[in-house]
């Protein structure tokens, strides 16, 4: 009997909450030749904003909580926004403008003052714009998934001063810059799993399909590199914070021979280096595929694996990390480089052909 009370209280007491107008979670449907950014504009925390198949040619900033922006698929059949110079400059725009922009809140000097928090961009696609393909910005728990960024000027799927951000089964074709980037995060929490990088360097300044900078504790696996100057690259350049704490694992970087010839101020010339600890403290690579990469113009360093020091970059040594059970072969002039400075970097059991010191491979 005293069973069949408590469910009619709660009985009466959900009801009374529906009857009440408690806030539901809403889907606002978008199709091409209406406006996204109202749509989002719109939206509240929980809310969908789900955009029909077609081409949209505008642009979109994020500042809210909880939104998700979701396409109709990333192929060619589904959602695609496309600047066809018809550009918007917002918030993010430095001055060149990104397809996607999730940010913070920012003071009026563009210094972050509060990150936003669960977004979430999928299942579409962003190319040809003047700037970045995705871009984040003081944005915690973020995922990007399903998304291809091709063709854009500068980054692919990128992000700066993060926090638990996740990049899944997404893809950066020929993007100026680095395919997929997480930057200025001392601990980012990142999750990067089978996602595909390629060709990516077409400004022939910085192509690196998978780039960690000055960025901490993630574990990125199962991705793919391919046709870029380098396929991932960990590296600390003296900001604020190290690189340090990645599990690098089951990735594969072939062929990674695009020469690109760097900037003054900027990266080095860069070619033919499969997966790279450039500074980087308290690393795993294990269980990764390097194959044919080799230099095709002049590159700091090349090979299927390479550890070497930062310092040249305002970076550190690298120290603590752990190379082991990698696949390494026809990669030039090395498959497995290490320069020798730092400390306790180990190399176990890697399947590797040619290395510097012999050791590693004998």
């Amino acid at each position: 009997m005293r069973r069949r009370h408590l469910l009619a209280a709660v009985a009466a007491v959900t009801a009374w909450a529906l009857s009440a107008g408690v806030a539901q979670a809403a889907v606002i449907n978008v199709h091409p030749g209406q406006s996204i950014q109202h749509a989002v504009n719109m939206a509240h925390a929980g809310d969908v904003v789900k955009l029909a198949p077609g081409t949209y040619f505008q642009n979109v900033t994020i500042q809210k909580n909880g939104i998700t922006l979701m396409g109709s698929g990333s192929g060619p059949m589904g959602t695609r926004l496309v600047s066809g110079g018809r550009e918007v400059p917002s918030t993010c725009s430095m001055p060149t403008v990104s397809g996607i922009c999730v940010v913070g809140k920012l003071d009026a000097t563009g210094n972050p003052v509060a990150p936003t928090r669960r977004t979430t961009v999928r299942d579409l696609s962003v190319h040809g714009w003047s700037g970045f393909g995705v871009l984040l910005f003081f944005a915690n728990q973020t995922k990007v998934h399903n998304v291809v960024a091709a063709r854009n000027a500068e980054y692919g799927i990128s992000g700066f001063v993060l926090h638990g951000v996740t990049f899944t089964h997404n893809a950066a074709i020929r993007n100026g810059d680095p395919g997929f980037y997480i930057g200025d995060s001392p601990n980012a929490q990142a999750v990067v799993a089978w996602n595909r990088a390629s060709g990516n360097g077409a400004s022939g300044a910085d192509g690196i399909g998978f780039l960690f900078r000055d960025a901490s504790w993630g574990k990125v696996w199962g991705n793919t590199a391919n046709g870029n100057c380098t396929g991932f690259m960990f590296i600390d350049t003296g900001s604020p914070g190290l690189a340090s704490h990645w599990w690098a694992a089951h990735n594969t970087a072939n062929r990674n021979n695009l020469a690109c010839a760097g900037e003054a101020e900027g990266p080095p010339p860069l070619s033919g280096i499969g997966i790279t600890l450039f500074g980087a403290r308290h690393t795993t690579l294990w269980d990764n595929t390097t194959n044919g990469n080799h230099p095709t113009g002049p590159s700091v360093f090349s090979g299927g694996i390479v550890v070497a020091s930062s310092v040249p970059a305002g970076g550190h040594t690298p120290a603590n990390n752990l190379i082991k059970e990698n696949h390494a072969q026809n990669n030039s002039p090395f498959d497995i480089m290490y320069d020798g400075t730092g400390f306790n970097n180990q190399f176990v059991d890697n399947d590797c052909g040619t290395s510097t010191p012999a050791f590693i491979c004998s």
